[in-house]
């Protein structure tokens, strides 16, 4: 069974990460998630190669809201998935058309606050709906530093955050606190993925979101 880790999608939907939002000093940065506003929409560039395939796209992204198990939920929503995710941030899993293709037991996330240097290792039961195999992922994530990031949507103060998991994924994203989602990605598929060595590398080009 081939299933992704919880950052391997994180790779073309620039989407939640997870720390504070529209903090104005440095201390107070990833004390907390806050998600971007409902119908904020952004479009990243996209390019990849090997198992990823071998091809270039502007990806558009939009916030939204969802109902799940009785329970609201925000969004974060392309033509391609939906990821669906606590209000505080945690991700549920990936869902297409109201339905879910991969969830997550306990919800993806990072450990509050976020500060640089901080590691943690979480794992997670991961179920394909579409065959309800069940499978697990052991994923060590480091806050590598807090730094500006140039992109095409312009610079953003953001957390440098480094994940490798057990299905042979190594990714580093680039999260802003101020917008609530990553305007930066590199995923590398390593040697040891069932899908085969590739790379995925995502940046922000355009958004919509009211800074708070």
């Amino acid at each position: 069974m081939t299933v992704r880790s919880p950052w391997l999608f994180a790779a073309y939907v620039v989407l939640v990460a997870l720390t504070s939002g529209g903090c104005a000093n440095v201390e107070s940065l990833g004390e907390r998630y806050q998600a971007p506003p409902l119908g904020s929409t952004w479009i990243s560039a996209r390019s990849d190669t090997g198992s990823y395939g071998a091809s270039s796209a502007e990806v558009p992204g939009k916030r939204g809201e969802f109902i799940w198990q009785g329970k609201p939920h925000i969004t974060f929503e392309t033509s391609e998935s939906t990821i669906v995710a606590q209000p505080d941030g945690p991700w549920v899993g990936f869902f297409r058309d109201g339905k879910p293709m991969l969830t997550y037991d306990p919800p993806a996330s990072y450990d509050f606050p976020l500060k640089v240097g901080k590691t943690f290792t979480k794992t997670y039961r991961l179920t394909n709906h579409a065959t309800q195999q069940v499978s697990s992922s052991v994923v060590t994530t480091q806050i590598e530093a807090l730094e500006d990031v140039v992109v095409k949507a312009g610079t953003f103060k953001t957390f440098r955050v480094k994940t490798s998991d057990t299905l042979g994924n190594e990714n580093t994203v680039w999260f802003s606190p101020e917008l609530g989602i990553f305007v930066k990605q590199m995923n590398r598929r390593t040697d040891k993925h069932a899908q085969g060595v590739g790379t995925r590398d995502v940046e922000l080009i355009s958004q919509t979101i009211k800074k708070k």
